[in-house]
């Protein structure tokens, strides 16, 4: 399957599946929603490589991800990359690489290769500096992910797809890196791809949202850098807009401080990229 160059931020959906036949099942259903489908082979109880791959309706993210990056591959680490060579061999449009296996992998032509890390505990304070050792490697895309304990910790991430010159997936989890995933699309072309869950309650990452609130509460499929972002404060991702938010204003993104934040540290980290919802004016487009 040829994988056309992008014209938007792709929305990508990962699969959870116990086998291969479920994995066939959920794909065409996961195609109409999402561009890109990410296999998560490290949390399938059995694979087929060349059944999913010879069946797939879209191209595919083939993952095979070892605990120590926090999947569930406990096996041995050369049989791990020889079934991602394999699934390049296949067909695989992206294979999934940890940055610390990039090398020992190799090239995988025609394959593109993703070189990932991952931080589950925080986020790393040098993010910026840590995506540009990883754009250095000679992967074809870059994926850098953090755990965000607060707002503010969205901030070096955003920064990073607004500055990236090679396709990228930046992300912050948990609750308060929802806006990473939800803002993406307003990156492209620096913005490769956002990750959402298949379904509510099928998230394989903290923060994941489902892919169809991405694309219906938030439209992400339409997101540019020219939409307006306007931010209100919420509890919860889940707290719907003010009641005076208007229709055609642009897409509004919840915003929460963590204990230890004000407001104004918010708005004053994120004003860049949103507008928050008491702030008077007109909201000027751009990022």
């Amino acid at each position: 399957m040829e994988m056309r160059a992008p014209a938007r931020t792709w929305l990508g959906v990962s699969l959870a599946a116990a086998d291969t036949a479920r994995a066939l099942a959920e794909m065409p259903r996961l195609a109409r929603l999402a561009d890109v489908i990410e296999l998560r082979l490290d949390l399938m109880e059995n694979f087929d490589l060349a059944r999913l791959l010879a069946a797939r309706p879209c191209p595919l993210v083939v993952t095979y991800r070892p605990v120590r990056e926090g999947g569930r591959y406990a096996g041995d680490e050369g049989a791990r990359l020889a079934v991602l060579r394999q699934a390049a061999a296949l067909g695989a449009e992206v294979i999934d690489i940890e940055w610390d296996s990039f090398a020992a992998l190799g090239p995988v032509t025609p394959a593109r290769r993703m070189i990932s890390r991952h931080f589950f505990t925080h986020m790393p304070a040098d993010f910026g500096a840590l995506h540009a050792e990883l754009a250095a490697s000679g992967a074809e895309i870059v994926k850098l992910v953090g755990m965000a304990r607060g707002q503010l910790d969205v901030a070096p991430v955003l920064a990073t797809l607004a500055q990236a010159t090679i396709p990228t997936v930046a992300i912050a989890m948990g609750e308060y890196g929802v806006l990473t995933r939800i803002l993406a699309p307003c990156f492209f072309p620096g913005a490769w791809l956002t990750y959402a869950a298949a379904a509510a309650g099928q998230a394989v990452a903290p923060g994941q949202i489902a892919i169809e609130t991405l694309r219906q509460r938030y439209q992400a499929q339409h997101l540019t850098r020219e939409t307006r972002v306007l931010g209100y404060w919420a509890q919860s991702a889940d707290d719907q807009p003010p009641a005076s938010a208007e229709d055609g204003q642009g897409i509004w993104v919840p915003c929460r401080c963590a204990p230890d934040e004000t407001r104004a540290a918010v708005r004053a980290a994120l004003r860049r990229w949103i507008r928050f919802d008491e702030e008077p004016g007109s909201l000027a487009p751009g990022l």
